[in-house]
């Protein structure tokens, strides 16, 4: 027996500690309500957990920025529709005066009327502001997509495809019938002197990870500025398209295309070349028989996808520049336009970038070319109504866009919300404490602690047999 050392004292004391511990951290983790406080408690987890807080709370902001920006859209469609009221009564009142029996008075007292209109629809595109930003004074130049600069290409889409897709933002490189293995439409000869202007998109470098294109796309259009069409990639097993009404040449053309990237079977597509020849033999018939005056067609070799303009004969370099291929629709609504106009970018993602520009454009009796307008003849106010179904149209064009922008909004906070739940969820199963599973912890902690404790003061007695001996 030794007095100068109890070893089952020490034993039990460091076991005592042990537990204490483990108390201090199921009591901090109970009042907290958190299972990580500080890095020691899970470094990993708690990188992982600061990255979907960065996301979580970007996405909040840019949830109550779209909304922002739905209620700017609100309010430039509540401006446009006084704007198009007062065109409708200018067009009432130039029918009015187009009538044979009124006199050189009472076309005098009508062109008041029309005048003081046109210096409303002045003061509307003048005064309407939202939040002290002036919407409809617009500017001849944006720093984002200039006129006399190249479309932008930075979206998703082509940061996911990187250098393997065109960057040129116009259709400006040449294909020829050699190129290709198939094509949507028979190339010919001819073109291999006069080849069409086309771009290209390189696959490989998504191969076995194509499901990494759903929900990106991009925007092209072919000669002068008929055609815009919209590509998007899907989760779906189809292609599916929109047309609309071509004015110029009294035909239907594709306005929206939705690449699905899934096969009939509902597995994705891996193979990037068996991608790109299900794209252009399903748009084969499409093009051949539904839609077959579609300028822009498709070609493929490989995991190489080829869109092209069928309608250039040998254009010149200013002719290219007619046709686009870039991640914006804004570029092509200016350059078809024509006009000064607004952009104002909506920040609705939590990245640098992630966002939707509005592009509005200016509003004025000048953009609406009214601004030589008069009722004062019975031949100029048969101009005048011609001149109000023009401005009409140009109205009816601005708001329709203003329209779709607030639809991408209300669609853009609703996908955000749900990447917000989701991920906070997925955030909380890192972050957060299972309260029973550490309250059941917590006991059993006291309970050893309690134990420890009694065989503590056991063991501080069982030297006391030495006395014993002594005595």
């Amino acid at each position: 027996m030794i007095i100068n050392h109890n070893i089952l004292s020490m034993n039990a004391s460091r076991q005592l500690g042990l537990v204490r511990k483990d108390i201090y951290k199921s009591t901090e983790k109970l009042s907290s309500g958190y299972r990580v406080n500080r890095a020691a408690d899970d470094a990993a987890g708690l990188s992982i957990s600061e990255k979907m807080r960065k996301q979580i709370r970007g996405l909040t902001q840019g949830v109550a920025n779209a909304e922002d920006g739905i209620s700017l859209c609100q309010v430039a469609d509540g401006a446009l529709n006084e704007v198009t009221d007062m065109i409708q009564r200018i067009s009432e009142l130039a029918v009015k005066a187009a009538n044979g029996t009124n006199s050189t008075s009472d076309r005098e007292d009508i062109q008041m009327d029309v005048s003081a209109l046109l210096d409303e629809i002045d003061r509307v595109g003048e005064t309407t502001k939202f939040n002290e930003i002036y919407i409809f004074k617009g500017e001849k130049s944006t720093p984002s997509a200039p006129v006399t600069g190249k479309p932008t290409a930075n979206g998703r889409f082509f940061q996911l495809l990187g250098n393997d897709v065109s960057h040129t933002g116009y259709m400006d490189e040449d294909l020829t019938e050699s190129m290709v293995t198939d094509s949507t439409s028979y190339l010919g000869t001819i073109f291999s002197t006069n080849p069409y202007v086309s771009v290209h998109i390189n696959f490989s470098s998504l191969q076995g990870n194509l499901d990494d294109l759903v929900g990106t796309q991009f925007y092209v259009n072919c000669c002068t500025d008929c055609c815009p069409k919209t590509v998007y990639f899907t989760d779906d097993n189809s292609i599916s398209y929109k047309t609309v009404f071509d004015d110029l040449y009294g035909s239907d053309k594709i306005s929206e295309l939705k690449i699905g990237l899934k096969k009939a079977d509902n597995t994705y597509f891996t193979d990037a070349a068996e991608f790109c020849k299900y794209i252009v033999d399903t748009m084969k018939p499409i093009l051949n028989n539904t839609v077959p005056d579609e300028h822009v067609e498709f070609a493929y070799n490989g995991s190489t996808l080829y869109l092209f303009d069928t309608d250039n004969d040998n254009w010149s370099p200013t002719e290219k520049e007619l046709a686009y291929f870039c991640d914006s629709d804004d570029f092509m609504n200016v350059v078809n336009e024509n006009t000064p106009h607004k952009q104002i970018f909506i920040q609705s993602g939590a990245d640098a970038g992630d966002g939707i520009m509005l592009n509005i454009s200016a509003m004025n009796r000048q953009i609406l070319e009214l601004d030589k307008l008069d009722v004062l003849t019975v031949h100029n106010a048969d101009q005048a109504i011609k001149a109000t179904n023009k401005a009409l149209h140009h109205v009816s064009t601005n708001r329709s866009r203003i329209g779709a922008y607030q639809n991408r909004l209300e669609h853009t906070i609703k996908n955000e919300e749900n990447v917000i739940e989701n991920t906070t969820a997925a955030e909380s199963q890192i972050r957060d404490t299972d309260m029973a599973k550490e309250m059941v912890r917590y006991s059993n902690s006291n309970i050893i602690a309690q134990a420890g404790q009694s065989m503590l003061a056991q063991a501080n007695h069982i030297n006391e047999g030495v006395l014993t001996l002594l005595g």
